[in-house]
């Protein structure tokens, strides 16, 4: 029989483990929020304002959290000036800009359709950049996944996917996709000696940083932000969730397991987003529900059983 110190030894290498595999399906949770709050408040909130007050809270809060590790490895931060801007840039900046531009016009069926095409995105990045390859069994992960998370948006529905009309949307979204491929690859150079509170808050600063001029000349031209209670909620919102945590985990999670395999838990948030439906809002479990969950974990499973080279 095993010692009580062998179990607890046994127990905590288990949960080591599956840490990245949780963060990553907490950052999927805290982005499907993300969404709903964008499509709710993109009558009141300007795109540009919007991405700019969740990362300027976000840096708020951050800031007397990560002070001690900026002055701390404030070499190493400016070694990697390169890398922390190019992160600013897509993640903060660009990325999610592009998705509240997108939500003013696109449905929410097309946003999520073109988001999930991320995961493809991010392993042909990887591919681009690393070289990485896949096993045919991870190459089916994949697919399988993604067939899940059409199913899921679809809602089970071959007329709406054949029903499905471009728009001006859904052109920011797909430049959303490939930027978060982007920033996806470049988490994982995240230098060992560089702690990941130091580099989004870095990454954080810069975007801040980028997005000023730009929401100052949107707000000169009467772009403005209503500061009521629904807005500053949403807005508290996606600095402290979607922003923060979200970031940190999936930060983690990459940097753990690579963003090939990373790139998977993209799906998870139309099952969270049916989840969330069916707690907060009453909606029911319908059979395409179950399906497409299903979908989605065994290509998330298959991605993970056979994991490739740096990804």
């Amino acid at each position: 029989m095993q010692s009580d110190d062998q179990t607890m030894t046994v127990t905590a290498t288990r949960l080591q483990t599956l840490f990245p595999y949780l963060a990553l399906a907490g950052a999927a949770l805290f982005w499907s929020g993300n969404f709903v709050v964008g499509r709710a408040l993109r009558g009141d909130i300007p795109p540009i304002s919007l991405n700019f007050w969740r990362w300027t809270v976000a840096l708020a809060l951050l800031l007397p959290l990560s002070y001690p590790q900026l002055r701390q490895y404030r070499a190493q931060l400016l070694r990697e000036w390169k890398l922390i801007g190019a992160l600013g840039l897509t993640g903060m900046a660009v990325f999610q800009t592009c998705v509240y531009t997108a939500l003013q016009t696109t449905t929410a069926v097309n946003a999520l359709l073109f988001l999930a095409l991320t995961p493809v995105a991010i392993v042909f990045g990887s591919w681009l950049v690393f070289r990485d390859t896949l096993t045919v069994r991870q190459i089916l992960g994949v697919g399988v996944s993604l067939l899940g998370a059409v199913i899921l948006i679809a809602r089970g529905s071959l007329a709406t996917l054949l029903g499905l009309q471009l728009n001006p949307g859904d052109v920011w979204m797909l430049v959303a996709v490939v930027t978060w491929a982007i920033y996806s690859i470049l988490v994982k150079r995240r230098p060992a000696d560089l702690p990941q509170l130091a580099m989004l808050t870095g990454s954080v600063i810069v975007g801040v940083l980028l997005l000023l001029p730009v929401y100052t000349l949107r707000a000169l031209q009467g772009a403005v932000l209503s500061f009521n209670l629904p807005n500053l909620l949403g807005i508290l919102y996606v600095a402290l969730f979607a922003s923060i945590l979200a970031f940190l985990a999936w930060n983690n999670g990459v940097a753990r397991i690579g963003p090939n395999r990373a790139g998977l838990f993209i799906h998870l948030m139309p099952v969270f987003g049916a989840l969330l439906s069916f707690l907060f809002l009453g909606e029911g479990i319908a059979p395409f529900h179950i399906v497409g969950a299903l979908f989605v974990f065994s290509g998330i499973g298959l991605m993970s059983r056979w994991p490739a080279r740096g990804g």
